[in-house]
């Protein structure tokens, strides 16, 4: 089953509000503020309409929108400007911002343009050019990706978040190496976040290095013992070294704190069906396919190679 990286993401534009606050309204601020406050809740959608009135109040119609139109930095920054606009710097900021829920909402398109939009204020925000990186990742335009991601760490070199997002590309571009030098980099700068552990056991995990891995895992569910994808790293690792009961127990926990945790609910399958548990077995992969009905194919080629295995090495169950 593909293993999904971590992408790190967080609301980190406040103090542009405060620099811009004598510029901005205080409506706007306010609408700022909240907007931030809800997004640290987990409600995007809530985010998404307090940056919008943020951004609407900050933003207004100036006679210098023809020359911006045409101004080749501009254009270069955000695709679509058929009504542009001279904005408060606090636009930036929300723009960013709200571009970053809208990523959390899966808006990815949404999420580009809004980034793409703060970049054009702000050429020189490095959180525009971080998410809309994720962004275009997710859209698996990993060359676009790596472009803003450049630009994010050039314009901020100690932004560990940066670096972490940036090896996720290049270890989906199967360049591992690069992938684990930006995730020593990331940890380098900020040794306690646990995504950047798990993401470096990931690629650790395809050098076949499953020691360092395990060590990566582990540290990761150490800073934070809630980090369902911690145990499914340390499982998956498990599984690789045919630990399958304590493999199972590791995908148990990861379960446990993340019950729609498809990858986890699939490769515990993969591990009882190795066993010869295949009542348990089939239950999960149920499970599998009513949670992501697009996965049926691909749990039914993983069923048929585990049977195979089976049929190869009727005497090894673990």
């Amino acid at each position: 089953m593909k293993i999904h990286p971590m992408l790190r993401a967080a609301i980190a534009l406040s103090f542009l509000a405060a620099l811009c606050l004598a510029q901005a309204p205080r409506a706007a601020h306010d609408h700022f503020n909240r907007g931030g406050s809800l997004y640290q809740k987990g409600d995007f959608e809530g985010a998404v309409s307090e940056f919008t009135k943020a951004i609407e109040i900050s933003s207004r119609l100036d006679n210098r929108a023809g020359d911006l139109k045409n101004n080749a930095r501009f254009v270069g920054a955000a695709s679509n400007f058929d009504n542009v606009k001279v904005l408060d710097p606090l636009a930036a900021a929300a723009y960013a911002n709200r571009g970053l829920a809208r990523y959390q909402l899966g808006d990815y398109e949404g999420a580009i343009a809004d980034c793409s939009r703060a970049i054009a204020i702000n050429p020189r925000l490095p959180d525009g050019y971080n998410t809309r990186g994720m962004a275009r990742f997710l859209q698996k335009d990993y060359d676009g990706a790596l472009l803003d991601l450049n630009r994010a760490i050039a314009i901020s070199p100690r932004d560990p978040e940066a670096y972490n997002n940036r090896g996720n590309v290049y270890a989906e571009k199967n360049d591992i190496d690069r992938a684990l030098a930006d995730f020593d980099r990331a940890v380098s700068l900020n040794p306690r976040l646990p995504e950047v552990y798990y993401n470096r056991g990931l690629a650790r995990r395809r050098k076949d290095d499953f020691d360092g891995a395990m060590k990566d895992f582990n540290k990761a569910v150490s800073l934070n013992p809630r980090l369902a994808s911690g145990y499914y790293g340390r499982a998956i690792t498990m599984c690789d070294k045919s630990e399958l009961e304590r493999a199972i127990i590791e995908f148990n926990r990861a379960i446990e704190l993340n019950p729609r945790f498809v990858l986890a609910i699939a490769n515990r399958g993969l591990a009882l069906l190795r066993q010869g548990k295949d009542a348990e077995a089939e239950k999960d992969f149920e499970r599998v396919v009513e949670l992501d009905p697009a996965l049926r194919t691909e749990v039914e080629l993983k069923i048929e190679m585990v049977k195979k295995w089976r049929r190869e090495n009727p005497a090894v169950k673990k």
